[in-house]
C-alpha cells in the first residue's frame, strides 16, 4: 500500500515508520504540519535531515484551520498523489491519541484513505511502548523540548538509552505524567539514529529558548532547542 507517515521525527512516528517498512508498505512522503511559530515542540531541520537519511521526501502543509486543512492535504495526497493510506504514530488507546484517532480517522475516510496506527499498546502501559522503541527497535531519541515544571534542565538534549530511559521512567512516576509524554504533558523528542537510518544526526550549535502554552485548563512551561547548526554523519 502507498501512505503518508504523519511525522514530527519524534519516537512514535519514528516507530511506526519502522513497522509500516516491516509491512512492506510503500512510504512516499513523511508529512509534517506547520501550525505554529516558531514550532518548538520539533526542530524542521532535524527533520530534513531524517528525510534525507531515509531516502524519503518530507512533505509540509501550512495548517491555519487544522480540520479543513488537513482534510484538504489529504484528499490531494489521494487523488493527485495516489496515496492510499495515512499512517499515524499516536500510540493505540493512549493520551492525545484517543482525540487524534477519531479526526484523523474521519477525515481518512472522508478522502478515500486507510487509516494505520500500528504502535499497538496491548499492555496499556506506555512504558512497554518505550521500551519497545529504545531497546527492541533501536532507535535514540534526543528530548529536544521539556516542560520545565517536571523536568530539569539537564534534561535538554538527553538521548534516551539502556540507562537514562530508567531514569525517565522513575521522573514520570514521581511527576505522575505519561512516560512516553501521550498526554502531552512531558517533552518532546527528534530521534537522532535508528537502524534504518543511513546517517547519524549530530546536532551542533543551538540556543536554549522558552516558550509558554496556555488554554482556559492549563498551562505548559516549554524548554526547547532552537537548533542552529546539525549534520548528517555516515556510520561507521
Amino acid at each position: 500500500m502507498k501512505v503518508v507517515v504523519n511525522w514530527s521525527g519524534g519516537k512514535e512516528c519514528c516507530l511506526a515508520l519502522q513497522k509500516v517498512l516491516k509491512h512492506g508498505h510503500e512510504v512516499a512522503y513523511l508529512l509534517s504540519f506547520e501550525y505554529m511559530k516558531p514550532y518548538v515542540f520539533h526542530s524542521f531541520s532535524v527533520m530534513e535531515l531524517q528525510a534525507h537519511t531515509l531516502g524519503i521526501p518530507l512533505k509540509k502543509a501550512r495548517i491555519k484551520r487544522p480540520y479543513e486543512d488537513i482534510l484538504k492535504t489529504f484528499k490531494q495526497l489521494h487523488d493527485q498523489e495516489g496515496v492510499q493510506g495515512i499512517v499515524t504514530g499516536d500510540i493505540v488507546g493512549a493520551g492525545c491519541a484517543i482525540i487524534h484517532s477519531s479526526y484523523y480517522e474521519s477525515m481518512c475516510k472522508e478522502a478515500g484513505l486507510a487509516f494505520i496506527m500500528p504502535n499497538e499498546n496491548p499492555s496499556g502501559d506506555t512504558y512497554d511502548v518505550l521500551k519497545e522503541e529504545v531497546l527492541e527497535a533501536g532507535l535514540r531519541p534526543m528530548l529536544n523540548c521539556i516542560n520545565s515544571d517536571f523536568f530539569g534542565e539537564e534534561w535538554l538534549g538527553r538521548v534516551i538509552d539502556t540507562t537514562s530511559i530508567k531514569d525517565l521512567k522513575a521522573l514520570a512516576d514521581e511527576k505522575g505524567i505519561d512516560v512516553c509524554s501521550e498526554d502531552g504533558q512531558g517533552y518532546h523528542s527528534e530521534v537522532i539514529d535508528a537502524p534504518f537510518y543511513n546517517h547519524t544526526i549530530e546536532v551542533g550549535k543551538f540556543k536554549r529558548k522558552t516558550h509558554k502554552e496556555k488554554s482556559k485548563n492549563w498551562k505548559r512551561n516549554w524548554l526547547y532547542m532552537d537548533i542552529q547548526e546539525a549534520h548528517l554523519k555516515p556510520k561507521p
